[in-house]
């Protein structure tokens, strides 16, 4: 599944830019944690490609045009560990904060959800299931804003409290493709729709090689247990008296002690169908008990068998 989560993320990352990209960059902005350093805002990401994609965006937006604002963001060059940080201006960061709030809540914005996701969101393919997660922090509005968006458009949304934020999940594999569709990202979506079926598919195999299994032990219990009964048979002496059918039962079982009665019945001299060996074989092992218990059972005689 690492495939798919690299395919995921090359795909967001070589996506074309849609206009206006001020969208997208709010998107990715909203998404980070960042603190107030007085002239400007210092931001933190852990994904070095969300910036890198917050760079190429950045020069063809408005921001970067503006000649005034030619050093509006930079990359700050004492990193912490795991971490890269950049600084923004205070007033263009201003800007580009309140920019989502421009469009309402429930305006279903695809471009300021891509670069949210592109931010704090995450794909998980455990064993079973899907899981997608996304962290917006809670301090700018963006849960609210994503929640109405997704909620609006018809997904069914999990809400994870935690101590600093809240999760948005989806766990649907249909819906998941679908929110992956709605973001463009259509070979995701494409392979993610083959990781279900393969998934499905591997599945039903295993269900139907359990099955099977349990099947062969089962038919290799009965007949354990029917080659135990007709030792005691014989050496109680009773074969002998047995009616013809049962005899045939009998013999066909000895040499053939691992196939199913279905099988069994079609080996006899007169095939008979499965139902019909289960009774012969209740008949063997009623007269088997009746003679152990000594209430003067004996063999069946010409009775129908």
């Amino acid at each position: 599944m690492e495939q798919l989560d690299h395919k995921l993320w090359d795909e967001w990352t070589s996506f074309p830019s849609t206009n206006p990209v001020e969208d997208e960059i709010a998107g990715i902005i909203d998404g980070l944690v960042y603190k107030n350093e007085g002239t400007c805002y210092n931001f933190y990401s852990t994904r070095l490609f969300t910036v890198r994609r917050l760079m190429k965006l950045w020069s063809e937006s408005q921001y970067q045009t503006d000649a005034n604002e030619a050093e509006a963001i930079r990359l700050n060059h004492l990193q912490q560990k795991g971490k890269i940080s950049f600084f923004i201006n205070m007033p263009i960061a201003e800007k580009v904060l309140s920019h989502s709030s421009k469009f309402g809540r429930r305006t279903r914005n695809w471009n300021w959800v891509r670069g949210l996701w592109g931010s704090c969101g995450s794909l998980y393919i455990p064993k079973a299931g899907y899981h997608l997660v996304m962290r917006p922090p809670t301090a700018n509005g963006s849960v609210e804003r994503l929640q109405s968006i997704l909620k609006s458009a018809g997904f069914s949304l999990g809400i994870r409290k935690k101590t600093e934020n809240k999760e948005l999940m989806l766990r649907d594999q249909q819906q998941i493709v679908t929110f992956l569709s709605r973001l463009g990202f259509v070979q995701s979506a494409l392979a993610l729709e083959e990781t279900a079926i393969y998934r499905s598919m591997r599945s039903h195999a295993n269900k139907l090689v359990n099955c099977d299994a349990a099947n062969i032990n089962k038919s290799l219990n009965a007949a354990q247990s029917q080659l135990q009964m007709i030792k005691q048979l014989e050496d109680l002496g009773l074969v002998e008296e047995l009616p013809e059918p049962l005899k045939d039962l009998i013999f066909a079982r000895k040499i053939s002690p691992s196939i199913s009665l279905k099988e069994l019945g079609q080996s006899l001299p007169r095939p008979i169908s499965k139902s019909t060996v289960e009774y012969r074989w209740r008949k063997l092992d009623n007269l088997l008990h009746r003679h152990l218990k000594g209430d003067g059972g004996h063999v069946l005689g010409k009775s129908r068998c």
